[in-house]
């Protein structure tokens, strides 16, 4: 299920539980990736829950890209990588890519892919094996090799990594400038004078 947390800046931060705690190796099916609908207007970071699949193997950076599109052949909007720490054997946790700001389309799909040269983490994604219905709308789980939708239950389409991501201008219009906010307050201020001059006035009349 996907949650909206509003955050100070004109920013939100949306949450994706796909309601499993499987773990799919990045190595073996990768790159695998997450299509989704975009909330906001810049896209500053999109992180993904992750799972330790084999502690004997080397903790390697990943290698992180946002492309324009809902396949995992659209083109590549931007592309760092990172070296999320991870845990014991079966651990799962969260790791988020910095993205800068990265100017988007609200309301357009994208895919968020990560991909790896050791087999030490897998991308948890969810429902559970026997779930029916797709908890997340706006997008789908990607893999490379076709056999992991048919060995993972996901031939329906239903299957969606946890993931979140954080986009700055998702709600409300822009934050004036300083320069605005000045013009704004004498604005005020002659206003409030304008109102007390004519208030002085009519007091001076009855008065006389």
């Amino acid at each position: 299920m996907a949650t909206v947390a509003a955050m100070p800046a004109q920013a939100a931060t949306v949450v994706q539980d796909a309601g499993g705690t499987r773990g799919t190796s990045i190595f073996q099916y990768g790159p695998v990736g997450q299509s989704f609908t975009m909330v906001g207007a810049s896209l500053t970071s999109f992180g993904f829950q992750f799972q330790t699949i084999s502690t004997a193997q080397t903790n390697a950076a990943l290698t992180f890209a946002l492309l324009d599109g809902s396949t995992l052949g659209a083109t590549v909007l931007r592309q760092v990588t990172g070296t999320p720490v991870a845990g014991a054997a079966r651990q799962n946790f969260w790791y988020d890519f910095d993205l800068g700001s990265l100017a988007l389309t609200d309301g357009a799909t994208y895919t968020a892919v990560v991909s790896a040269t050791t087999d030490r983490l897998g991308l948890v994604y969810g429902p559970a094996a026997n779930a029916t219905a797709d908890g997340y709308a706006g997008g789908q789980l990607l893999t490379s090799k076709p056999a992991f939708n048919a060995n993972s239950n996901c031939t329906k389409g239903i299957c969606d990594a946890n993931f979140r991501f954080t986009s700055a201008d998702a709600t409300g219009g822009a934050v004036p400038e300083p320069a605005s906010w000045a013009m704004l307050l004498l604005g005020f201020g002659v206003v409030g004078a304008t109102l007390r001059r004519a208030r002085g006035l009519r007091v001076a009349r009855q008065i006389v």
